[in-house]
């Protein structure tokens, strides 16, 4: 098994064994990552592909820095890759759910909900995170799950700062009413 510097090597003096290398290794990972935006499995395909084509045209600027550098690296065009496909589509104008259908969070210190939140499993809430409008989806995920900060939502998504924090604050609605939905019908489900 190659380690990841050979791979970016090897990737760079165009060794097709590191090319398969590299995409065996992390096309499974990139496909989960590219499916938090893209939520269809044929434009996930396509989104990968794609990713895979500028992973391997732009090898030559990646620069190897440490154990992980090539895997932010090409999780970073994937991401890129994903904006990019949503806006070609127009998926990602604004979400616009108005604000008074959007509940408040479940209460904390409901002990009863806090745990029942604390023991979903992590499929359950990442299907309803893909369940989110495009737009929520979007920020909730470059700002949660990838760590963007709100000014480099604004830069990427061409909106401002301020519409990137309150489509995550409805994002975090939407899904915190999603929740207790599904919590609440749990319940019903087992005192029946």
């Amino acid at each position: 098994m190659m380690s990841e510097k050979e791979i970016s090597q090897g990737c760079k003096r165009g060794i097709a064994s590191a090319q398969r290398e590299l995409f065996d290794r992390y096309s499974p990972m990139l496909m989960a990552v590219i499916y938090r935006y893209v939520a269809d499995d044929d434009d996930a395909n396509d989104v990968l592909q794609d990713t895979f084509i500028k992973i391997f045209s732009t090898i030559h600027s990646f620069k190897w820095k440490d154990v992980g550098s090539l895997q932010a690296w090409t999780t970073r065009i994937a991401v890129n890759t994903s904006l990019n496909f949503l806006r070609q589509q127009k998926r990602l104008k604004a979400s616009t759910l108005p604000v008074e259908t959007l509940s408040e969070p479940p209460d904390d210190s409901d002990e009863t909900t806090s745990q029942a939140v604390n023991d979903l499993d992590v499929s359950t809430i990442m299907q309803m995170i893909a369940e989110l409008p495009d737009g929520y989806r979007t920020v909730f995920n470059l700002y949660c799950l990838d760590g963007f900060s709100h000014k480099e939502i604004a830069e990427q998504l061409g909106i401002s700062e301020k519409t990137s924090s309150s489509q995550l604050a409805r994002a975090k609605a939407l899904l915190a009413k999603r929740i207790k939905a599904y919590i609440n019908e749990q319940n019903n489900t087992t005192t029946q």
